[in-house]
């Protein structure tokens, strides 16, 4: 079932959130997704022309970044995790009230 906050927020959070929750953790402590955009792009509901437009937003507002050296691999900013961490609480304060 769609969260509340799913309802309200965009693609760019909803793409945000489905790349914190794939996350790959390697031995050096480095995380990243293993999906590309084309493999996210279904699963999110969105066009690979979409998810392109997205990724390029969330590069551009630091939230992304390519992992030198693996081709269409990323990882999350620092930035990206606060505020998904952020709404992830807002989320469990509307469940305390419903």
């Amino acid at each position: 079932m769609e969260s509340i906050i799913d309802k309200m927020t965009n693609n760019a959070y909803k793409v945000l959130k489905y790349m914190y929750s794939c996350q790959i953790k390697l031995p050096d402590g480095t995380k990243y997704i293993p999906l590309s955009q084309a493999e996210m792009a279904p699963l999110i509901g969105v066009s690979t022309i979409t998810m392109n437009k997205i990724f390029k937003q969330l590069r551009d507002d630091n939230l992304l970044l390519p992992i030198e050296g693996k081709r269409g691999k990323y990882e999350l900013t620092e930035k990206a995790i606060i505020i998904i961490k952020d709404m992830e609480k807002l989320e469990d304060k509307i469940g305390e009230i419903e």
